[in-house]
């Protein structure tokens, strides 16, 4: 870059009655030569200066900022000199834009009239200087729409050429895009190969790669190899990019090491993926396609372990592909403390050698995606029942709205209520002592505005309207702040038999009730521990043996066997409640087998929390 670039941005003095602020725009596509002491932009700038002087007499006069921006597309606007211009516009510091052509501005119609507009609202005149027109009559705006056009297609037409080049590199075997991935390097200078452009292998990252291919026959999963490899120090490949700027060096991940395990480049081939127009009809978008050549360097991985891994992967695949169709609340706007995002997903109950059933229940869930790529142990997040999560964000978010706007969802269709919902809720951070709602307050109005004009429909049943929410014993805190209402709320992350539960800091069930419309159901591991206990039960009177008998036979000890025989006495209201997920969900088998040591039913009911209103009637 020139010292140009350097230059420290100045604003541009207020005009007079006469004088009107001319910007001078320069830009070049690459950074080839700007290092000279007089350059492209230097002699744009001259033009532009040139023109300004001829047009004195009308009171022009060129402002001292510069607006220059080298080695930057004129396909997109994300360019730094573009965006300081556009900010002197919007503060009214600019009257005239002058270039040397309508392309060093944009390249693109859709973004040069968006700039346009831009300029029409700020009143600001638009002049190129080797096209001699501006922007100031009809005849100048269609000129210019004339002659922007004619420069998209020129950069269109110049990118096909470019792409057919690519293709044509590729098909004899050279690759050409991007760097090199691990296990190779473009050869220097002098080296063998370096005029066929042959990739040369990199010894260490190459056994790197084979312990890959190995290590994924030897554990059967990429989350286990990926946390082998980041366990042992290994890391992706690092390189520096032609601005000096590092690059990779990053601990790898689960779709790092996918990436590397089907990558045809290890086989000695070359892929090349590009997007073609499908002449199929009724085909509105380009298709990817994704052709594969023998190349010119030398394989990694032979064929027959390539093959090997390709064929494990297939099975993994099929095995695991399971497909669901149930709505998430927060799909898209769920995310843990870290920043990573909690994506939707299932999976279906099953017992101990049962056989895959398509009937059997599915439990849907959210997934960190730290937890996919990097394994469960690395996230502390992991994974949360989609029932209670969506659950507890809808009680949370309809109670707000009722008591601080007195706008009631809860009679409203599940479909209307849920629409508003995800209208509201920007997003939801889910922390290890806290849940997070942040909610838009312009959504809010035109929620208020919208429900009030839905006539309220009549419940089906008496009380069957406050049945399609649950409710929360618990209160967030609320702030506001830049159009952002905030709810938080304490929580506790537990384990409790296998489950990963949300409840309070002190223990108790953020929810109140569970109801249809949650699709709640009890417990396995409640259902699991009783049905055991009452098969005990009958087979010592039957039978009239022991328990130690009766704890061989079952492969229990014979201090579980005496656990499980206490949940036997039991009150019928308790049983019921287990069987029909009455219970809340933060009890566990320990919690039922300390009350049934209880002999009144009724302490036993009240030492569960029956008798305190906690649950729905059974």
């Amino acid at each position: 870059m020139t010292s140009r670039a350097l230059t420290p941005h100045t604003t541009p003095s207020p005009p007079t009655s006469t004088t009107l602020r001319c910007a001078i725009y320069t830009r070049k596509s690459s950074e080839e030569g700007l290092d000279m002491a007089f350059n492209s932009l230097d002699a744009q700038r001259e033009a532009g200066l040139d023109y300004i002087k001829s047009q004195r007499s009308h009171g022009w006069v060129a402002i001292d900022a510069l607006y220059d921006d080298g080695g930057f597309s004129g396909g997109n606007t994300e360019r730094p000199g573009l965006k300081r211009l556009l900010a002197d516009i919007r503060a009214q510091r600019v009257d005239i834009v002058v270039v040397y052509k309508v392309d060093r501005l944009s390249r693109s119609l859709t973004d040069f009239a968006r700039l346009m507009q831009l300029f029409d609202d700020h009143r600001v005149s638009f002049v190129s200087v080797t096209q001699q027109f501006n922007t100031t009559t009809s005849m100048g705006r269609l000129t210019l729409n004339m002659l922007l056009s004619f420069a998209q297609f020129e950069r269109e037409v110049a990118g096909e050429r470019i792409r057919d080049k690519i293709a044509a590199t590729f098909r004899r075997g050279v690759f050409v895009t991007g760097q090199p991935p691990l296990g190779y390097r473009r050869p220097r200078e002098g080296e063998p190969g370096f005029v066929e452009r042959k990739l040369l292998i990199v010894p260490e990252e190459a056994e790197l790669v084979r312990s890959v291919y190995t290590g994924y026959l030897e554990l059967r999963s990429l989350v286990a190899l990926a946390a082998r490899l980041n366990g042992a120090g290994h890391r992706t490949k690092l390189w520096t990019s032609r601005r000096g700027v590092p690059r990779g060096g990053k601990p790898f991940s689960t779709s790092l090491v996918h990436r590397i395990l089907t990558n045809p480049i290890y086989i000695g081939k070359i892929a090349h993926t590009r997007r073609v127009v499908s002449t199929a009809p009724g085909a509105r978008r380009p298709e990817s396609v994704t052709e594969v050549h023998d190349g010119l360097h030398d394989s990694i991985i032979p064929r027959a372990l390539w093959d090997k891994v390709h064929e494990m992967m297939t099975v993994a695949n099929r095995g695991t592909t399971t497909r669901w169709t149930h709505t998430h609340l927060l799909k898209g706007k769920l995310r843990t403390f870290e920043g990573h995002t909690m994506s939707p997903s299932s999976t279906q109950l099953k017992r101990d050698n049962e056989t895959k059933d398509p009937n059997r229940r599915i439990v849907r869930c959210y997934v960190s995606q730290k937890a996919v790529k990097h394994g469960y142990a690395a996230c502390p997040i992991k994974s949360l029942n989609a029932n209670v999560i969506d659950d507890l964000v809808r009680a949370l978010v309809v109670d707000h709205l009722a008591r601080v706007t007195q706008v009631n969802l809860r009679p409203h269709e599940p479909s209307l209520r849920d629409h508003w919902l995800r209208e509201i809720i920007a997003r939801v951070v889910v922390a290890l002592d806290r849940i997070t709602i942040d909610l838009i307050d312009e959504r809010l109005a035109a929620c208020i505005e919208a429900v009030d004009a839905i006539p309220v429909p009549k419940p089906a049943s008496k009380d069957a309207s406050a049945l399609t929410v649950p409710t929360s014993p618990f209160k967030p805190s609320v702030t506001t702040q830049d159009g952002h209402t905030t709810l938080t709320l304490a929580i506790l992350i537990k384990r409790l038999d296998g489950r990963r539960m949300l409840l309070s800091p002190d223990g108790h069930d953020l929810l109140l009730s569970s109801h249809a419309d949650s699709g709640a159901h009890a417990h396995p591991q409640l259902v699991l521990a009783i049905g055991q206990a009452f098969a005990c039960r009958a087979d010592l009177l039957r039978t009239g043996d022991t328990v130690e008998s009766i704890a061989g036979r079952t492969r229990h000890s014979v201090a579980r066997v005496k656990q499980l025989l206490m949940l036997t006495q039991l009150s019928p209201r308790i049983l019921r409640a287990a069987l029909t997920a009455g219970l809340p969900p933060r009890l566990t088998v320990s919690d039922l087998i300390e009350a049934a040591q209880r002999v009144e039913w009724p302490q036993q009911e009240a030492s569960l929390g029956m008798l305190k209103g906690e649950w729905a009637a059974v």
